[in-house]
């Protein structure tokens, strides 16, 4: 318990802790202390009650939600932002029509995290309705509002337990596996994408045939920011089934994380790159700390010295990867090569427009929505590099809701980081479901990295992955009771 102990007694990092020890039993109390939910709670009341029925009828509107839900990462793959967003909606409504029939106790069930979300839901309310452009914010509010009721059904569908939530990250594996050899066939075959970008500057021979799947539309950028969230939940179904009996499920999720790590790398996305680094620092060190401190592990007195092995040869493999073919050697040194790479030239330039808005608009920002941007970053533009985002989350973010949005959203992002690691201590979770927050917060922080340096992770297939995660790792890591952090193993 260094971590909680060195937390707590921070003048800094304290209050975060208690923040992130919050308990859903804490949050229901003050609010009913508060009254501030005496109408709403009175409405549901008036509502007719379900007696014996209710029962039957929910747990088949629950299994009705959880194959849309399974179908709905499946669309992912192939269909446009408009079915995507309907079958969202739809599924949404369906759990609205499990409240009801079922008239579960949402108020218990609250987190710490679900609060932030709807903080910055709100966030984005105010931007909206303080914006020049208030109908044309409108949209993107409607389109926020999207997000965040595919979250609405993450959270409905968490509560099922760990093996739901386990299942469904075996269908992002099954996903992933499935979009990287569709992009081994493109790579072999030279099939270009439709939407990328080529540095005139870089000898064509050296210049990367980027993969790009069956996700719309064809960037390669896209497919990265997809098969991210799908490596972190192959090394999660990875760890949950290295038992004796279930060794092969663990071994084909192993197969499968390598190829989806190899398509990533030919999908020649830069974000890419710098998600797989953060992603190999937060497993290693989230898997490492449980095998030095959880007592069935380290009962095994052998996978400490197997653990650095694998630490060493995964980083020799990279590197030797890397240095192996010269068109991904120029395409990672492209990296840093700031003004000398078009495309990074190119977005340099919109950081800078973006940020004069930001100095402009810093309280609530210009309004969410890329129509609003474009709106106004003309009047900020360079000539000749439009854009339709600001390439980079955190200040897009602070573009359209000001610092009070980007204040909340890293909040949020922080407390999910303090909660999963007082998790991987707590009494209240198994070694499995430690693993599984692992595995959620590698992809939360690989989506997040990957995101500083694009805005690809709006688009639904990345951004509703994102939301899950998000979810499901507030569930794991909710206590039981309001100590639950407090104990040691």
């Amino acid at each position: 318990m260094i971590l909680k102990d060195a937390l707590e007694n921070s003048r800094l990092l304290g209050p975060w802790a208690r923040l992130a020890e919050t308990s859903g039993l804490q949050i229901a109390e003050w609010l009913r202390a508060s009254k501030i939910l005496n109408g709403p709670t009175q409405v549901l009341n008036r509502l007719p009650h379900q007696q014996a029925s209710a029962m039957w009828y929910g747990s088949a509107v629950r299994f009705l939600l959880t194959l849309g839900v399974f179908g709905l990462l499946v669309l992912l793959t192939f269909s446009g932002t408009g079915i995507i967003g309907a079958v969202t909606w739809l599924l949404f409504g369906v759990t609205l029509l499990a409240a009801l029939l079922l008239r579960p106790n949402w108020l218990n069930q609250l987190t710490i995290v679900d609060v932030l979300v709807v903080c910055f839901l709100g966030s984005a309310a105010l931007s909206t309705a303080f914006s020049s452009f208030f109908f044309t914010s409108l949209i993107g509010l409607a389109k926020m509002l999207t997000f965040v009721a595919g979250y609405i059904v993450f959270r409905t569908i968490s509560q099922s337990g760990s093996g739901t939530l386990a299942a469904i990250m075996g269908l992002l594996v099954c996903l992933g596996l499935g979009e990287s050899l569709i992009g081994f066939y493109q790579h072999l075959n030279h099939i270009q994408p439709l939407a990328t970008w080529s540095d005139p500057t870089i000898n064509p021979e050296l210049q990367m045939d980027r993969i790009f799947g069956t996700l719309k539309p064809s960037n390669p950028n896209l497919l990265a920011g997809f098969l991210v969230p799908c490596f972190a939940a192959a090394a999660g179904i990875c760890g949950i089934f290295a038992k004796p009996k279930t060794w092969l499920i663990s071994l084909l999720s192993l197969f499968s994380g390598v190829l989806i790590l190899i398509a990533l790398v030919l999908t020649g996305s830069r974000g890419g790159f710098l998600a797989m680094g953060s992603m190999f620092i937060c497993l290693f060190a989230c898997v490492g700390h449980l095998i030095w401190h959880h007592p069935t592990l380290r009962a095994f007195k052998w996978m400490k010295p197997t653990w650095l092995i694998v630490l060493l040869v995964s980083v020799m493999a990279v590197g030797g990867g890397v240095m192996s073919s010269e068109k991904i050697r120029t395409r990672v040194a492209s990296i840093f090569a700031m003004r000398e790479d078009s495309s990074i030239s190119y977005r340099l330039n919109v950081y800078n427009s973006a940020s004069q808005m930001v100095r402009d608009n810093p309280i609530v920002g210009i309004g969410p929505g890329n129509s609003t941007f474009k709106l106004v970053y003309g009047l900020y533009m360079v000539p000749g590099y439009n854009a339709l985002g600001a390439y980079s989350v955190p200040l897009e973010i602070a573009v359209e809701q000001g610092f009070i949005g980007l204040a909340i959203f890293l909040s949020l992002l922080f407390v999910l980081v303090l909660r999963a690691f007082l998790a991987l201590d707590a009494v209240y979770l198994s070694l499995a479901e430690k693993l599984l927050v692992s595995a959620l917060l590698t992809g939360i922080v690989g989506s997040f990295m990957y995101g500083i340096f694009d805005t690809i992770w709006y688009r639904p297939s990345v951004n509703l992955l994102f939301w899950f995660m998000v979810a499901a790792l507030a569930k794991l890591t909710e206590p039981q009771h309001p100590n639950a952090f407090k104990g040691k193993l």
